[in-house]
């Protein structure tokens, strides 16, 4: 009967009218929105997200809207993405892609989660805080600069599980601090900051300098590294390949 209707007013150019018709018969079939399935919802509250579908509560199916709904769902502080389907007769599945709490930004008022780009989380599980990244330094977490840091650390993956921390200095370099509590100074640049951290990886592979007596490792000069050991007032130059 719905059809009917809607096949007529297409052609009678009564549109409107015939929707409004076929939604009060879908809705005295059974066809209405009664049920919320929501799935994906591993950190935040899943109340808010029914809280919000339930808003469309005995909305005739061929009246609940999937982008409003997927819309309002995206603005929640976890929500990543979201995908809302209709499964007739009468329930809506919501699938949700969370935010993963990536690192800790250091800022005035204290320490906040955020994911890999920058976008800031509620909270974290306290297990979890204990063992993230650590990053600071003024205009970090922007967009730019959190794609900035990935590209860097997908330079050495193997190295990514030893650092501890990342300053973004003077608005223009990195400072990395490893969990041995050692620091490496990177180069201005973006180029430079990655052909630099890549060389080092290559000199660590070859002399275990993470864990050794060097506190810092300074390559400002890339490809030079010059190294710091506690007592010395000196620093000295280790080049790739010296024996």
């Amino acid at each position: 009967a719905g059809v009917l209707v809607g096949t007529i007013a297409n052609l009678s150019g009564a549109t409107a009218l015939a929707r409004v018709e076929y939604a009060r018969l879908a809705s005295e079939a059974g066809f209405a929105l009664t049920n919320v399935r929501v799935s994906g919802a591993e950190r935040m509250d899943e109340a808010r997200v029914y809280a919000i579908a339930m808003q469309q509560k005995n909305r005739p199916m061929p009246d609940v809207d999937v982008v409003e709904l997927r819309d309002a769902i995206k603005q929640l502080d976890w929500v990543q993405d979201a995908r809302v389907s209709v499964q007739l007769p009468d329930t809506v599945a919501i699938d949700i892609v969370e935010r993963e709490p990536h690192a800790l930004l250091e800022k005035p008022e204290g320490l906040v989660v955020i994911d890999k780009t920058g976008y800031e989380l509620p909270t974290a599980p306290v297990e979890e805080a204990a063992t993230m990244l650590r990053v600071s330094g003024s205009g970090v977490s922007t967009r730019k600069r959190m794609a900035e840091l990935e590209n860097l650390f997908a330079t050495a993956p193997a190295m990514e599980a030893q650092i501890s921390a990342v300053e973004w200095v003077g608005n223009r370099r990195w400072d990395i601090t490893f969990g041995s509590g050692q620091t490496l100074m990177l180069p201005e640049g973006k180029l430079r900051s990655i052909d630099a951290l890549k060389n080092f990886a290559e000199l660590d592979g070859q002399y275990r300098l993470i864990g050794g007596k060097a506190v810092r490792f300074d390559m400002r000069d890339a490809p030079r590294v010059y190294l710091r050991e506690p007592g010395r007032a000196d620093r000295y130059e280790l080049a790739a390949g010296q024996s």
